[in-house]
């Protein structure tokens, strides 16, 4: 489902919101669907309430979520749209990274082990 690195110098409730989308992007979560409760995903994820409360604070303003009052949070009409602009973004700052990576010299080889050691450290 959701996982979260707590050594990654991206804050914890931005991990979670990244996760959320991402369930959403790949169609694991649909419009109407409930999100996943805050005390589950927080005893889940080992992180306090207030940190999945947050990012689904964040993603309700964002209008990837919806609060039912009496209910919880549900997946908005519109969250697939939007969880799929995140991956777009995602796809752009890649990108960008690896022309970086190019100007600054590292050959392509050197590109792929560096991913392939990212993936080795992905929780």
């Amino acid at each position: 489902m959701i996982q979260v690195d707590p050594g990654s110098p991206v804050a914890l409730n931005e991990q979670i919101k990244t996760g959320l989308r991402g369930l959403i992007a790949r169609g694991t979560l649909r419009p109407g669907d409930p999100a996943p409760s805050i005390r589950g995903l927080a005893e889940s994820l080992k992180v306090n309430p207030n940190t999945v409360a947050r990012a689904v604070r964040e993603l309700v303003l964002e209008g990837v979520l919806e609060v039912r009052r009496g209910e919880g949070a549900f997946v908005s009409d519109g969250a697939p749209r939007k969880a799929r602009g995140g991956l777009d973004e995602a796809r752009g700052r890649l990108g960008a990274s690896l022309r970086q990576a190019r100007r600054a010299g590292l050959d392509w080889s050197a590109i792929e082990s560096a991913v392939r050691d990212a993936r080795r450290e992905e929780p």
